[in-house]
């Protein structure tokens, strides 16, 4: 992930287990759920489920973009 300046975290997580109820360490998208994740830039929900497939309100958004933006 060039964005971080760290090849490594294209595969950091790979054979982890997944601390989300919904999102399956062997999933193409498992890596990036973890980046964001455990940086704070998109944290999961209370109930333990990261919630990939649902959409993102205006609310959730800007604060994502908080968050981002406090990581640079």
């Amino acid at each position: 992930m060039r964005f971080w300046n760290d090849p490594k975290l294209e595969s950091k997580y790979f054979g982890t287990t997944s601390p989300f109820a919904d999102v399956n360490n062997t999933s193409p998208i498992f890596n990036a759920v973890m980046v964001v994740s455990t940086r704070n830039i998109i944290p999961g929900f209370d109930d333990g489920t990261f919630k990939p497939l649902q959409g993102v309100s205006g609310t959730e958004a800007l604060n994502i973009i908080r968050n981002l933006k406090a990581k640079l």
